[in-house]
């Protein structure tokens, strides 16, 4: 069963922009404006798929797109879905031409790390005056809680407008190719 309120995060290379004091490195949207024209096409419709129809995906939630790639084998099935780096330029052009609702963010560099990496991946912190720390699930799970309570902020005044004229996903394949990236 499709969950239809999901949002999509993206990590990206940072943009300078006049109303932002500082530069824009993420930027989040609601899936369906992956169904945009503007977007790669069947690629963005077929990750709209993976984001809404994945198992255990909870409304409102926020997904990264380094979570969909965990979720297609560690990137193995992103040749079955599409150019995720085609999609995420489109969304992140929408976002700056203002053709859809986006909150684009300045991500401290500990937290866009995190959410650029998969669910399990453990990074160790080097601090100059301190000693070395691991950081990894727990600090991730905590900056996607953040950023989802801002999102249901948001989203409390309105929903996320995903744009116009947006295409249908494909019903091909039936399913998709999950299969979580499994280390081992």
């Amino acid at each position: 069963m499709a969950v239809l309120d999901v949002h999509f995060l993206a990590v990206h290379e940072p943009y300078e922009a006049p109303e932002h004091p500082v530069p824009i490195n993420a930027t989040i949207v609601h899936a369906r404006t992956l169904l945009h024209p503007a977007v790669t096409q069947p690629d963005g419709a077929l990750m709209y798929r993976c984001l809404t129809e994945f198992p255990d995906r909870e409304p409102g939630c926020v997904v990264p797109l380094s979570t969909l790639t965990y979720e297609l084998d560690g990137g193995a099935g992103w040749s079955l879905v599409g150019d995720w780096a085609s999609v995420v330029d489109d969304i992140v052009w929408l976002s700056q031409q203002r053709k859809c609702d986006a909150m684009p963010l300045g991500l401290p560099p500990l937290a866009a790390t995190l959410l650029s990496h998969g669910p399990a991946t453990k990074h160790t912190v080097h601090y100059i005056d301190a000693p070395s720390e691991i950081v990894g699930p727990a600090e991730r799970r905590r900056e996607l809680a953040q950023l989802t309570a801002a999102v249901r902020q948001y989203v409390a005044r309105g929903p996320f407008w995903p744009g116009d004229d947006l295409v249908h996903p494909p019903r091909e394949p039936a399913a998709l190719p999950y299969k979580p990236h499994s280390p081992n």
